[in-house]
């Protein structure tokens, strides 16, 4: 099986806490993936996925306006393939159960510990190979095509 080239990968921070939105993209960007977008609320994460389909969403679980877990809902509708770590600064578990059973591939803990967190990405990218690779080769013929 051929790896994914992790530039290929299009990976769409929402976090509605700039520190932590900046730190994702910084540990991310140093393992060369590709951070195509970020939303810092609820709103403008819903408008942004109107428009692309990431690979990959990081996604806080608490925002001001609309939460994670609904936006969770939104992605898997439109996209299920779409892999969607959930971030989160408490390990309450009702809310990790709600995200496992709205679809989530996974979970990264605030504060963040870049080895972790790279783990987790990694593992989730790993388990959704194929999916993944679908989307990608999808994205770049829309682009192709000069639908993006």
């Amino acid at each position: 099986m051929d790896m994914l080239d992790r530039q290929d990968i299009g990976i769409f921070i929402v976090d509605d806490n700039d520190i932590s939105r900046s730190m994702l993209r910084h540990i991310l960007h140093s393992e060369a993936f590709n951070v195509i977008g970020e939303a810092s609320s609820g709103v403008a994460a819903l408008d942004w996925l109107e428009k692309t389909i990431p690979e990959v969403v990081c996604l806080d679980v608490m925002m001001p306006d609309i939460g994670g877990l609904e936006i969770l809902e939104h992605i898997k509708k439109i996209s299920p393939d779409t892999v969607v770590l959930m971030v989160t600064g408490s390990n309450n578990k009702e809310t990790v159960v709600k995200a496992i059973k709205a679809g989530a591939n996974g979970f990264i803990v605030k504060p963040f510990n870049p080895a972790t967190l790279l783990q987790s990405v990694h593992y989730s990218v790993g388990k959704s190979h194929k999916q993944l690779k679908t989307l990608i080769d999808r994205r770049k013929a829309w682009r192709n095509s000069g639908l993006l």
